[in-house]
């Protein structure tokens, strides 16, 4: 019975299953969602689904990304985001497609998401009647 509990102690401290607690690897150039003109790990503020959600966000356009520091730099940065891409090899499921990716201090509300309302069910938020999401900007990282 100690040997029971002690597993399951040990499994619910460490955030077993989809945990995202950690920030992921720096992207490369080789990775769909990495930025030719620069790259943000963001996470999320308010989480709903218990573990700590981040990703890393591309930005190709040279004047997106100088717009995205500039806002970083003076705290007027509200969101960031784009056309949602599916994919299986990053933890969240999806990335904001790096050759559209936006930053913004203000965006209408009904293009407003969260990263746990994409990561539940992506699907819903591929390009279709709406083609860009948006993401609370909290940045952890700028590369």
């Amino acid at each position: 019975m100690r040997i029971a509990i002690t597993i399951l102690l040990l499994l619910l401290s460490t955030g077993c299953g989809s945990s995202n607690q950690h920030p992921p690897p720096v992207p490369v150039s080789g990775d769909p969602w990495f930025g030719a003109a620069g790259n943000v790990l963001i996470s999320e503020g308010a989480d709903r689904d218990g573990p700590k959600d981040f990703l890393w966000i591309g930005f190709n356009s040279q004047s997106e990304w100088q717009n995205f520091l500039s806002l970083n730099q003076n705290q007027t940065l509200g969101w960031i985001g784009g056309p949602v891409i599916l994919t299986s090899n990053n933890s969240m499921g999806f990335y904001f497609d790096p050759s559209q990716t936006i930053a913004a201090e203000v965006t209408a509300e009904g293009l407003q998401t969260s990263l746990d309302q994409i990561e539940a069910n992506a699907s819903k938020f591929v390009p279709g009647l709406i083609s860009r999401w948006y993401v609370p900007a909290i940045v952890e990282q700028v590369r």
